[in-house]
């Protein structure tokens, strides 16, 4: 695997310890895409909204400014089309411009795009909240309808009943006589 496909990876993955590793092997920072275009790191790292990882990529020289195929700004174009307001916001503290054209992410789609991230990993609420249950910690039950016999119900009621001091023969008779008392009222 070459340095420059261990940076790629590294980005993609959102590991910011394999991107450091990978430049200071000497991957290139504007290594160019398919069409030629340079920055490509820069361009995956905003479209994928890696905040941590473009701050690296700025302090190591990458140009905030490289273009790509739609032209020049090619970083803000990445991060606008992957709705990463936070990484518009990064770009443009550090220099960078919007291109025309370019439609800036508002608030509302980025907590979109978080709720729909909690979602599909199904962990509850923010980190923030005390209440958060690591996943082997959430309870789950699963209902299924079955049919039982007779005698499955029996054993299953008498597990499930609390347990009853044992009533000498001679009171069986006078308690169910109660019972069917109370059931003719």
């Amino acid at each position: 695997m070459s340095m420059h496909s261990a940076l790629r990876r590294a980005i993609e993955k959102g590991n910011l310890q394999g991107v450091i590793a990978a430049l200071d092997h000497g991957a290139l920072i504007e290594e160019a895409d398919m069409h030629g275009d340079p920055g490509l790191p820069m361009r995956i790292a905003c479209f994928q909204g890696h905040a941590e990882i473009v701050r690296e990529l700025i302090k190591r020289g990458a140009d905030i400014h490289a273009p790509n195929a739609q032209g020049i700004g090619g970083p803000i174009r990445m991060a606008a089309r992957g709705k990463h307001g936070h990484i518009v916001e990064l770009l443009m503290a550090h220099g960078a411009e919007v291109p025309e054209g370019v439609q800036l992410p508002d608030a509302k789609a980025e907590e979109r795009r978080k709720r729909g991230d909690r979602r599909r990993r199904d962990v509850g609420p923010p980190i923030e909240l005390r209440e958060r249950r690591q996943s082997r910690e959430r309870r789950v039950t699963f209902v299924r309808e079955v049919e039982l016999s007779d005698m499955q119900w029996e054993r299953y009621f008498a597990q499930t009943q609390p347990t009853a001091r044992q009533t000498p023969l001679h009171e069986v008779a006078d308690s169910a006589s109660v019972v069917f008392e109370r059931v003719r009222d």
